[in-house]
């Protein structure tokens, strides 16, 4: 019985902790059915890609990986002490719990995400901006497309295979695993750090999105009829990742499907402004990370203009917009720079 109510009293604990979290997450995606069910369509959500993709991650993956590494810790500190922690189980167990019940909600979120900046188009009977943001972007450039010009400066095909995959695969992993160490080892952290991805995926890919629609580069010529623009960069790029994915998504979005990763949205860039949250949420911990999370930035921001994803003022927004964010979360939860360091990505004694 006591057992059971510590338990009860943790997952409480926890459920009130990360009630802000919840109740954005959930007023996010309340909205967003009520759109869908407006359209009369209630199936056509991506909810389901998620939950098929990242549950495995999150709720088998991760945990089995992060279990092991806490076993040979233990065992390395302090071989033969393994009964007396049994007593923290109750206590273990209600934290796991509060942390499976957060990640649930994530994946509801980006189901939600998703699904809304797949219907995007529909709004706007397709992505009006394009044009405008073409000129601005050239315009703050000295009268040059940055894309075109970076491509035609950097023909080295190891170099564009590297950063394909680090744009396509690398920025997934650091997007979304950091979440799963957070949420279990930073319990000072792991709300601000949550509402903070929260806030930058939907402030970026869902408000700022469908106010300024556009679709980019790699599909300037399908929504504004000038193939001869981007037409070269992106016959130069035909045959890599970038393009292939390219193709698919813009395949998808004619078809009007809903699924993992669908929707086409360039202003401003998701990709640089993840990478920009994480860079400052490093920054807070460690001098030398943040140095390092910000080259990372730069390295991202670069490759969404290489690629043809993003014109370059898409980059420069998402990281105003981003530190806009993450200086006012720090100012609500009054955290000073070395408040946050202290807390670092290090387990306490309450966390599992």
């Amino acid at each position: 019985m006591r057992m059971s109510k510590t338990f009860l009293d943790t997952l409480s604990a926890e459920l009130r902790h990360m009630q802000p979290l919840h109740g954005l997450i959930l007023a996010h995606s309340t909205v967003v059915l009520v759109i869908v069910a407006w359209r009369g369509d209630i199936a056509a959500t991506a909810h389901q890609w998620y939950v098929e993709q990242f549950a495995p991650l999150y709720f088998l993956a991760l945990p089995v990986a992060y279990a092991a590494a806490r076993l040979v810790l233990a065992a390395v500190r302090a071989p033969g002490m393994r009964l007396p922690r049994l007593a923290r189980l109750p206590e273990l167990l209600g934290r796991a719990a509060g942390a499976a019940i957060t990640f649930t909600a994530l994946l509801l979120f980006l189901g939600s995400f998703t699904t809304f900046k797949t219907l995007m188009p529909f709004f706007w009977g397709g992505f009006p901006q394009d044009r405008f943001l073409a000129d601005l972007d050239a315009a703050l450039h000295g009268g040059t497309d940055p894309g075109p010009f970076l491509l035609g400066h950097l023909d080295n095909p190891l170099i564009i295979e590297a950063l394909q995959w680090n744009y396509a695969a690398v920025w997934s992993a650091l997007a979304f695993v950091p979440l799963f160490f957070v949420v279990l080892q930073a319990p000072r952290l792991r709300l601000r750090y949550c509402l903070s991805f929260v806030l930058v995926w939907a402030t970026l890919g869902n408000v700022l999105a469908c106010a300024f629609l556009s679709a980019g580069p790699a599909f300037y010529g399908a929504v504004t009829g000038d193939t001869a623009r981007f037409g070269p960069q992106m016959q130069a790029l035909q045959g890599t990742l970038s393009s292939a994915f390219q193709a698919y998504l813009w395949d998808i979005q004619r078809q009007n499907i809903v699924g993992f990763g669908t929707g086409i949205s360039a202003f401003p860039s998701v990709h640089v402004g993840v990478a920009m949250m994480n860079a400052l949420f490093l920054r807070d911990i460690s001098r030398i990370a943040g140095f390092a999370g910000f080259v990372y930035v730069a390295i991202v921001a670069l490759s969404s203009v290489l690629f043809g994803w993003h014109y370059a003022i898409d980059g420069y927004v998402s990281i105003l917009v981003v530190t806009l964010l993450h200086a006012a979360l720090k100012r609500l939860f009054g955290e000073s720079r070395h408040a946050t360091a202290g807390d670092g990505l290090t387990p306490s004694p309450a966390t599992p």
